[in-house]
């Protein structure tokens, strides 16, 4: 029995099509020569977190959005209930003002990695993002 499609043709299209675009997302990751991503943040005792603006700050996609967010919409940049703390970092969201109903009240700032900031800063933000998502439980 014949059939038109060519299995073996399928697979080898497949499989080239799929090196390809491996090959462009290694090159593309490797001949990006952007400087690590290097910036200040503060936490007020109220888990509200500031940018420390600074010439040499150079900030992520994602916390350039998260503060042109906070400024846009004159909200304070404090840390959202669903930061989430791993063995190997933080995951810090920051408050944002839902624009639609299927928007998220949340956006992502950044990712703080252990051996980025010194053990006791470390501390401090896993315990604010404690307190968050504990003032959260309590109220519902």
């Amino acid at each position: 029995m014949s059939t038109w499609v060519n299995l073996t043709a399928t697979f080898a299209v497949t499989a080239v099509a799929t090196l390809i675009w491996l090959s462009w997302r290694l090159w593309y990751a490797l001949s990006n020569n952007n400087n690590p991503v290097q910036y200040a943040i503060s936490l007020t005792d109220e888990g509200v977190i500031r940018v420390i603006d600074d010439e040499r700050t150079t900030l992520p996609g994602a916390a350039h959005q998260a503060i042109d967010n906070a400024r846009a919409d004159g909200i304070s940049m404090k840390i959202h209930h669903t930061s989430q703390l791993f063995s190997w970092g933080l995951c810090i969201m920051v408050l944002r003002r839902k624009r639609k109903w299927f928007e998220k009240d949340y956006s992502h700032l950044g990712w703080i990695l252990k051996g980025e900031c010194c053990e006791a800063d470390y501390r401090r933000l896993a315990r604010a993002i404690i307190f968050a998502r504990k003032a959260t439980n309590s109220r519902n």
